[in-house]
């Protein structure tokens, strides 16, 4: 596994670790759900690392993800969005993403 990111959202991640002692200190990436343009992933601090997870340091900071999800869709590539949080992109989205339902309109309840 391989988690790509720039300084900026590292270091940003490095703040919510140091601002969150008393809770968990692993980054789980996690697939959050289907939306219209395809597969949703997210990250949530968690100390429990289970047997099929794989995982990745990033200058401090460790990453863990399900050996599964790593498998179907690859690496990770993590932007900060200042003032609106992180936007979690995985390396194989797949091609078929964005126009999935019909009627859609942007509300995406699918």
């Amino acid at each position: 596994m391989k988690v790509l990111a720039p300084e900026s959202a590292i270091n940003a991640l490095k703040e919510i670790i140091a601002d969150n002692q008393d809770k968990p200190n692993n980054i789980r990436v996690y697939f959050a759900g289907f939306a219209c343009s395809g597969p949703n992933f997210a990250l949530a601090l968690d100390n429990e690392i289970e047997g099929e997870d794989v995982s990745c340091d990033v200058e401090g900071i460790h990453f863990i993800m399900n050996q599964d999800e790593f498998l179907t869709y690859g690496n990770v590539i993590i932007q900060e969005m200042p003032n609106r949080g992180f936007v979690v992109m995985v390396e194989n989205m797949p091609s078929n993403g964005g126009g999935g339902c019909s009627g859609c309109s942007g509300g995406c309840d699918c």
